[in-house]
């Protein structure tokens, strides 16, 4: 018998503060939850350690910038319950920052350092939040929207300048 995944992430997230989560909707195996970044390791702690949703694998973690808001997007899969949770949380775009949850997944270490890199999230208690992609003096983060590239005419230090005649 398939077990029912809202009713696991009833059982999972129950007890946590008011408003820790600030919606939950569940489309067959995938649930989509918005947390407040206050909830966030509170969340994630409960998602990973609770017998009901049993999310053990870190798939991936990312942000997208919108121009006048940022969210981290952090996707958790249970592999023996063949469900997948996706927890986004919005942080400050001015000085944009999140907890580590490399303690809770060792796994997500690279992604934190990678999200680092291109949108400058930092990510307080991360054992060694550094540059991944980029060289360590590249200046901004290049997936940001504000973000503006200046050629470099050098094939290894960043942007090219482009003909744009040759586009047609």
């Amino acid at each position: 018998m398939e077990r029912d995944f809202e009713s696991a992430l009833r059982t999972a997230l129950a007890g946590l503060p008011e408003g820790a989560v600030e919606s939950c909707e569940v489309a067959g195996s995938v649930a989509t939850l918005r947390v407040g970044l206050g909830s966030l390791r509170d969340v994630l702690s409960r998602l990973k350690d609770s017998s009901e949703t049993g999310c053990d694998f870190p798939a991936n973690l990312t942000a997208y910038d919108t121009g006048e808001e940022m969210f981290l997007v952090y996707r958790l899969a249970s592999i023996g319950n063949r469900w997948q949770a996706l927890v986004l949380c919005k942080v400050d775009r001015a000085e944009p920052a999140a907890p580590s949850v490399t303690d809770l997944w060792p796994g997500f270490n690279w992604f934190e350092r990678e999200v680092y890199d291109m949108y400058g999230v930092r990510f307080e208690g991360h054992p060694d939040l550094r540059r991944i992609l980029l060289p360590d003096d590249w200046e901004g983060f290049p997936f940001r929207k504000d973000y503006v590239s200046t050629p470099s005419g050098s094939p290894l230090r960043g942007p090219q300048p482009t003909d744009r005649g040759a586009q047609g």
